[in-house]
């Protein structure tokens, strides 16, 4: 036998009396005894970890209308739907801004939910249905005919595969959805208020910064040389409202509410006093008119403007007879954006209304 296999024999003998050996046999027991409650030990800080990191903050109360109560996990889910309606749009949401929003439309929400019933204000099922039905139902070219088993297994698998994309069960987006219509038939319930005829001016505007040569601005206007050009020289204002000269067009009271008292005690042709803009600080909005008109009928963009005004005035009257309590610092805050992580995407070039080119609907300074 060679001397290899006489120290492997050897070797092997001394690992089968190790093995037998009592002691060594009790000292390896303990030893997988402890490892084996190390390992438990750190799968439960791990769990642990998890759960307070993750679980726990999403069960956290967030916001609480009445006896209503919506959990940091519903928040989440509702802009994580903004988030991919905004994807399949082909745009992006700005979380910071979206998280507050959501957060004061959760609210006002819950409130029109609770109110409704008592207007006779309500969403039927059927209702509902139709307008998931609507949205989901898979579109089809003219020359396709699909039996209606294709049309339900191709809706359902539409619509299943949105659900699993933003985390929601139907029943969630259903609520979510609810809340959504029954928010549109308050505006327009109380919307029915906005009178159809009111006094208007047509209105121009120039914006400047404080710095800026105000003092020549204001000489070139009052020697004559029309307010279109002045507004190319010297406005800050967006290209729209630049390439137009300032005009912006019939304006009805409302539309631009922190500036109707300069507006509507303006006479024609005359530059008003500097207002400095509420949104974007330190800018300067001068205003003219060139016409008046006490009973015009109000255009269908403004009007829904306006009606949109009324239903937030209402919503923060009804608020005060709410018991609200949100739970909302830096901490909520962060944490939920941690957990959307918006792609950037490039928002394609979309065909705007004349308001929105304008910076009246929704950002009136751009």
């Amino acid at each position: 036998m060679s001397s290899s296999n006489k120290t492997k024999n050897q070797f092997s003998d001394k690992r089968h009396k190790a093995a037998q050996d009592p002691k060594i046999r009790k000292r390896n027991k303990f030893l997988l005894i402890g490892v084996l409650i190390f390992s438990v030990i750190f799968t439960i800080i791990l769990s642990t970890g998890y759960v307070i990191r993750y679980v726990v903050p999403q069960e956290k109360t967030i916001v609480q209308v009445g006896e209503s109560k919506f959990k940091r996990s519903d928040m989440l889910k509702m802009l994580r739907v903004k988030q991919k309606n905004a994807e399949m749009a082909g745009s992006t949401i700005k979380s910071s801004e979206e998280i507050f929003k959501s957060l004061q439309n959760m609210i006002e929400n819950e409130i029109i939910d609770q109110v409704a019933p008592s207007l006779g204000i309500s969403v039927s099922q059927e209702q509902l249905d139709i307008y998931i039905r609507d949205v989901f139902m898979p579109k089809y070219n003219s020359d396709e005919s699909p039996d209606p088993v294709q049309i339900e297994r191709e809706f359902r698998e539409i619509f299943n595969n949105y659900l699993n994309s933003v985390g929601l069960e139907e029943s969630e987006y259903k609520k979510f959805t609810r809340w959504s219509m029954l928010r549109e038939q308050m505006r327009q319930y109380v919307g029915e208020s906005v009178p159809k005829v009111s006094e208007q001016v047509y209105l121009h505007r120039l914006m400047v910064m404080p710095d800026d040569e105000i003092d020549i601005m204001k000489k070139k206007f009052n020697d004559g040389v029309p307010f279109e050009y002045i507004v190319r020289e010297f406005s800050k204002d967006n290209e729209e409202v630049i390439r137009r000269g300032g005009e912006i067009g019939w304006v009805p009271k409302g539309i631009f509410p922190e500036y109707d008292y300069i507006i509507f005690d303006l006479e024609p042709n005359l530059l008003s006093i500097e207002a400095q803009s509420i949104k974007n600080p330190p800018l300067l909005f001068f205003f003219m008119i060139t016409e008046k008109d006490p009973a015009r009928k109000i255009d269908q963009e403004e009007l829904e403007q306006l009606k949109t005004k009324a239903l937030n005035d209402w919503l923060n009257t009804k608020r005060k007879e709410f018991n609200v309590q949100a739970t909302f610092n830096s901490e909520v805050h962060d944490w939920l954006s941690k957990q959307l992580q918006v792609s950037s995407l490039e928002k394609p070039k979309e065909k705007k209304s004349r308001l929105q080119e304008l910076g009246v609907l929704q950002d009136k300074e751009d």
